[in-house]
């Protein structure tokens, strides 16, 4: 008899729990019905906000998100307008007020005058319009999240970050899917330049969730905000370190290899530990789109501490892996213009314009480059035998070339003297 008057008691008690919150809900339907001068939209903008935080699992959410997005219009925050309606067909497929949010989404393309979000208009409806198949709210959540963000629009930067805050404390998130938020989390607040919160969000998610697919990507995020924005220099290369030697094979080792060398030599002034790190990055990442920069920079370095020897082994090394990529034959002549102009390193610079010509004859540029070198060692080195021998290959392989017919009155002015 006491088991069944318990029972009683808490079916009554969520009856009338059940029923204010459907007397809350009327209520703020009423005043969103009367708000036709737009005199309740800051009461309504809180009132619904704090309803959903209240009753996430309230079975007429669509109609508060549509409620809150028609509020948000009032308030002339379009992209905040835009994420409530983009939640609804999201969220509640099966509401029948989906069809009227996706044109709601149409409407605002048009009426926002932003060419960034309306190219992004075919996009945004083919995920609308497309058959997701989500096992649970908090998959479809993420999901959207995530499409949000990635559409790269600033402007939805701001109001999305508050909406996935929002949502964090409506509790909706297990801690299934809360690395993903916490990842992107971290990701909005960079992008926002709130840069300390965005360091404590990855930090939050390595610390809760060791063992996330994405503890890689938030390490490195936390060592490249220590490193550039919060001057958490031990920090930042304790995190480098950690990248290389724990997730060797993970995308943003490199990344972690050049920034560990630039941040030797940038912010503790280490020369010789930023050089052994970069030519790690050069051995170990050829193809690697940070390959030139750090090459550039090695060199400098050799050149700066006056090794100038393995400098030059460096060009001659690397000319012959990427004998037909012209960018890096630019830079490498680069290379050889500041032996010549600004160091006066006569004898290496004539040695890079050989290396240059040998590696690829059949450029365009190798009569020039022959014709460099043959002019360095009779003008500054006066070794009249070496330009005599780069004058005759510059004759023997490129005869027609105006560079042979230089190299020849090069060698015979000299000769007169």
């Amino acid at each position: 008899m006491k088991t069944i008057i318990i029972t009683l008691s808490i079916v009554v008690a969520l009856f009338a729990q059940n029923e204010r919150v459907n007397d809350h809900f009327a209520f703020l339907q009423q005043i969103y019905f009367e708000n036709t001068k737009g005199l309740y939209d800051n009461y309504l903008n809180a009132e619904l906000q704090t309803f959903l935080q209240k009753y996430p699992e309230f079975d007429q959410a669509d109609q508060v998100l549509w409620m809150l997005g028609d509020v948000q219009i009032n308030l002339k925050r379009p992209y905040a307008a835009f994420i409530q309606y983009f939640k609804i067909p999201i969220l509640y497929p099966k509401s029948k007020i989906a069809p009227e949010a996706i044109s709601k989404l149409d409407d605002l393309f048009s009426r926002v005058k932003n060419a960034a979000f309306l190219e992004k208009k075919d996009t945004v409806l083919a995920y609308l319009n497309q058959t997701h198949y989500f096992d649970s709210f908090d998959e479809a959540a993420v999901d959207m999240y995530n499409f949000l963000f990635s559409l790269d629009l600033s402007k939805l930067n701001t109001p999305l970050l508050y909406d996935l805050n929002q949502f964090e404390r409506e509790c909706r998130l297990s801690g299934k899917h809360e690395d993903i938020l916490l990842f992107l989390k971290g990701q909005l607040n960079e992008s926002l330049n709130h840069y300390p919160a965005a360091e404590a969000n990855f930090r939050q998610l390595l610390a809760l969730h060791k063992a996330s697919l994405l503890a890689p990507d938030a390490l490195f995020n936390t060592g490249w905000l220590d490193y550039r924005h919060l001057n958490k220099i031990e920090e930042a290369k304790n995190a480098f370190v950690r990248i290389i030697n724990s997730y060797p094979n993970n995308e943003n080792a490199p990344k972690a290899q050049f920034f560990l060398a630039e941040l030797y030599v940038r912010s503790m002034d280490s020369l010789n530990a930023g050089i052994d790190n970069y030519r790690l990055f050069v051995d170990a990442f050829p193809d690697h789109p940070l390959f030139r920069k750090a090459f550039k920079r090695l060199t400098l370095l050799l050149f700066k501490t006056k090794r100038y020897e393995e400098a030059v082994t460096l060009i001659g090394t690397h000319l012959n892996k990427h004998a037909q990529d012209t960018t890096f034959y630019a830079l490498v002549d680069s290379m050889a213009l500041i032996f010549f102009k600004k160091f006066k390193k006569y004898e290496y610079a004539a040695r890079c314009y050989v290396l240059l010509a040998s590696a690829n004859p059949e450029s365009a540029k190798s009569p020039f480059y022959l014709y460099q070198a043959a002019r360095i060692y009779m003008k500054f080195l006066k070794d009249i035998g070496r330009a005599k021998d780069v004058c005759q290959r510059l004759q023997e392989h490129y005869s027609q070339s105006p560079y042979a017919t230089k190299c020849r009155l090069l060698i015979k002015q000299r000769i007169k003297k």
